[in-house]
């Protein structure tokens, strides 16, 4: 019994249970994520898990297919109209994203090898779909040690992109709330009127009709779309996931599908859980003798990374698209961050910066945007269009 798939199965999901239950006690402190990779990477050197324990729970082939599903859910998150009202942070999101790879090839390369930092480069700026798909490259080319780091990247990114953004937040905050002292009635005013343009909204064919998408509806309409775009990437030169979040995004868009359809369907923890099958083997290939090097490695991919975006958000004067250093360094760090941790951090950041709930409140509208604008250019974007 103790050798069946549903044991394994119950195995990897408790995993993930106990790493929600520290990141709820610890209110978010220790990242739930990075515990889940911390635990299997300790159960697979101690041999309290196997090695191929995703294998043996059944998830193997799921993780293939999760793959596409999520991309189709993100694409539905992005807000077209939104990106081309803050065009210029996109910009600067991008600059800084091009600034990461500059700064990682030509510094980090000769150290840690370009190979490494090829390989790293989009799960540094990605989340779990750019993750996943370098995962199962490199793996698939042989180097598991590479994939194994791409891993434990994912894992400890928010505790690089955190500081930085939240550091720099609070800054750009101070500043505004300096302005908004002057004249409150003003700034709430001004911020009433970008986000009413005074048109009637159009009740969207998803609203209307709220109660045809059940939940395995809308999680049928997910995986029709994952099939389409893997079809589509075997018969064009395009990768599939780029195929993948183009449905997501032009079904959103007109209002055809709700957006986050996985999370409507109540299937989105179980989908992400899959989506984890792509990249946690990579840590069961891990020796002691290797966490040294790949501390190392850590290091200086990250440092690398942090020096490219302060040249481009700081020194260079890319900044005055934004306006402010701080802020255009905080976008900067939202490639080691994205959804939903800029939205925690920008809740933080106002909530210690306020001190009236209506300071509170319009310092949370005005730094959201940037931030989950900055995190959606390159995080659910940029990101998967490099893996």
């Amino acid at each position: 019994m103790f050798d069946s798939v549903y044991f394994f199965f119950m195995a990897v999901v408790g995993v993930f249970a106990v790493g929600d239950l520290i990141s709820f006690f610890t209110k978010g402190k220790l990242s739930g994520l990075m515990m889940v990779m911390l635990l299997f990477l300790i159960a697979f050197l101690t041999g309290i898990l196997p090695a191929d324990v995703i294998d043996r729970a059944g998830l193997t082939e799921m993780a293939s297919v999760s793959t596409g599903m999520l991309l189709f859910n993100m694409g539905s998150t992005i807000n077209v109209r939104q990106l081309i009202r803050e065009w210029r942070t996109v910009a600067l999101a991008t600059l800084c994203l091009i600034g990461t790879c500059i700064s990682m090839i030509v510094i980090g390369g000769p150290i840690v090898g370009i190979e490494t930092v090829l390989t790293t480069i989009p799960p540094i700026n990605g989340a779990a779909v750019a993750t996943s798909i370098m995962s199962d490259a490199v793996a698939a080319a042989g180097l598991n040690t590479a994939a194994a780091l791409c891993a434990v990247i994912f894992a400890t990114q928010r505790f690089v992109g955190a500081p930085i953004a939240s550091t720099m937040g609070r800054r750009y905050a101070k500043v505004l709330l300096e302005e908004y002292r002057k004249d409150p009635k003003l700034h709430m005013m001004n911020t009433e009127a970008k986000s009413d343009d005074g048109k009637t909204q159009k009740v969207l064919f998803c609203d209307k009709y709220k109660s045809l998408f059940s939940s395995n509806v809308l999680i049928g309409i997910v995986a029709a779309g994952a099939f389409i775009a893997r079809l589509l990437g075997s018969v064009t030169p395009v990768d599939y996931s780029i195929w993948a979040l183009l449905p997501g995004l032009i079904c959103s868009s007109t209002g055809i599908v709700p957006q986050t359809p996985l999370q409507k369907g109540n299937a989105f923890g179980l989908i992400m859980i899959c989506v984890f099958g792509s990249i946690i083997p990579a840590l069961g290939g891990v020796t002691a003798g290797q966490l040294g090097t790949m501390a190392f490695q850590l290091i200086v991919l990250f440092g690398t990374a942090c020096l490219g975006i302060f040249i481009v958000a700081w020194i260079l004067p890319c900044w005055k698209l934004v306006g402010n250093r701080n802020l255009a360094v905080g976008i900067g760090a939202m490639q080691f961050l994205g959804f939903p941790s800029n939205i925690v951090v920008v809740r933080e950041v106002s909530e210690v910066v306020g001190e009236t709930e209506d300071e509170k409140l319009w310092l949370n509208s005005k730094l959201s945007v940037s931030y989950v604008v900055g995190g959606i250019t390159v995080v659910t974007i940029l990101s998967v269009v490099m893996a």
